[in-house]
């Protein structure tokens, strides 16, 4: 019986492709990893399409969410209120801010 992937990431970004091999390139040609034009180009077009001033690229969700908590105040020690089942990368940002979550989470 043929298996059947739970996600088919290739499937994802197959009609991409070609972009992000160009955009690639272009990124190792110019040797510009962290921050630059790209990134630049990116916060401005979220911007646009989110309707707001100004947007902030990051490295990835967590770090996304980490900030999130910052903007919100939380200091460590308060209680943060997540769903049941989240991707453990939010339980990841709260602990780096120092939050706690809910007394459920520690019952099984």
């Amino acid at each position: 019986m043929p298996q059947i992937p739970l996600v088919d990431v290739k499937a994802q970004y197959a009609s991409l492709l070609p972009a992000l091999k160009e955009r690639l390139a272009e990124v190792l040609e110019a040797g510009v990893f962290i921050l630059g034009p790209n990134v630049k180009a990116f916060e401005e077009e979220a911007a646009a399409y989110l309707g707001v001033p100004r947007s902030v690229g990051v490295a990835n969700g967590t770090d996304a969410l980490v900030l999130v908590l910052d903007a919100m105040g939380i200091e460590p020690g308060d209680e943060v209120i997540c769903p049941a089942f989240p991707f453990y990368a939010t339980a990841e940002a709260l602990a780096r801010r120092g939050g706690r979550l809910p007394p459920r989470w520690h019952r099984r």
